[in-house]
């Protein structure tokens, strides 16, 4: 009799014991105390605007500004020739008017190539980034994007040059140099023209043997062949505004002008403005 009670009692101190425990003031209960606090947890992966995130102040973009450049043809029959576009601080020029031209603005202006311009820039103090285009721009079309890069702190006081051959010319190109585009806010844009320039390399024959573009292949010429040559036979061996190609319209009139020997025709002549820039800010 006395083990039955016994082991009532026991059980009935067992049931007690549960209840306390898991009641609602129990310390497992909804309203108990809390259990201790973990370790804490791993850093979780830093978004991309923190310090060290890839457009954070400390990351590989953060410190860095983007600008995108495209450049329409303005004419009605010139093609352009490969861009040179080039970002730089103040006090560099690819060209001055009424200064002889650079061997990389002759190279340019002779037979399309960038590569020279872009290079004698690199070599000066004031370069920051520079890129070609990705080929030649037809009449009445748009140039593919041009992205730029330039430390930000540089923004608040950059200028940049834009270049480009017209390919049936013996040695005309369009472009502007040490244009101002200081303190551009992200997302903004600004546009401008240029306008034609004879490089005074080369003498404005117009004829098969002397350009490189189509309307001298057609005629039996053009060509790399008829590129750059690094003779200078221009009477005025300096940058100037271009006055226009004379064509063979109207040869066989003494009255009026024209070159019997030129290749081209009416719709090889331009106008100024000759190209508009568009310059974006996207970072």
């Amino acid at each position: 009799m006395k083990d039955f009670k016994l082991k009532t009692l026991v059980i009935a101190l067992g049931v007690s014991v549960l209840a306390a425990c898991s009641g609602d003031d129990g310390a497992t209960g909804p309203q108990g105390p809390t259990g201790p606090q973990g370790e804490q947890g791993p850093a979780g992966p830093e978004g991309p605007q923190g310090p060290q995130g890839d457009q954070g102040p400390e990351g590989p973009s953060g410190s860095l500004a983007t600008y995108n450049i495209v450049v329409k043809n303005l004419t009605h029959g010139q093609p352009l020739a490969p861009l040179a576009v080039i970002a730089h601080e103040p006090g560099y020029y690819a060209f001055k008017e009424g200064k002889p031209a650079s061997i990389g603005i002759e190279v340019l202006a002779e037979g399309g190539s960038p590569a020279m311009v872009i290079s004698e820039a690199q070599d000066a103090i004031q370069f920051l980034d520079a890129a070609p285009g990705t080929g030649p721009i037809p009449p009445g079309k748009q140039s593919d994007i041009v992205t730029l890069v330039v430390p930000a702190l540089d923004a608040d006081n950059l200028h940049l040059t834009v270049t480009s051959m017209l390919i049936d010319t013996n040695d005309a190109f369009t472009g502007v140099t040490a244009y101002d585009i200081s303190n551009m806010e992200i997302g903004e844009s600004i546009a401008f023209t240029t306008i034609t320039w004879d490089a005074g390399t080369e003498a404005n024959t117009e004829t098969a043997d002397t350009m490189p573009g189509p309307a001298a292949v057609a005629a039996g010429g053009g060509g790399a062949a008829a590129g750059f040559s690094e003779v200078r036979d221009d009477l005025i061996d300096a940058v100037r505004v271009h006055a226009g190609v004379v064509t063979a319209m109207n040869a066989d009139d003494p009255s009026k002008e024209g070159l019997s020997t030129s290749v081209l025709n009416q719709s090889d002549r331009f106008d100024n403005p000759t190209a508009k820039v568009v310059v974006t800010r996207s970072r």
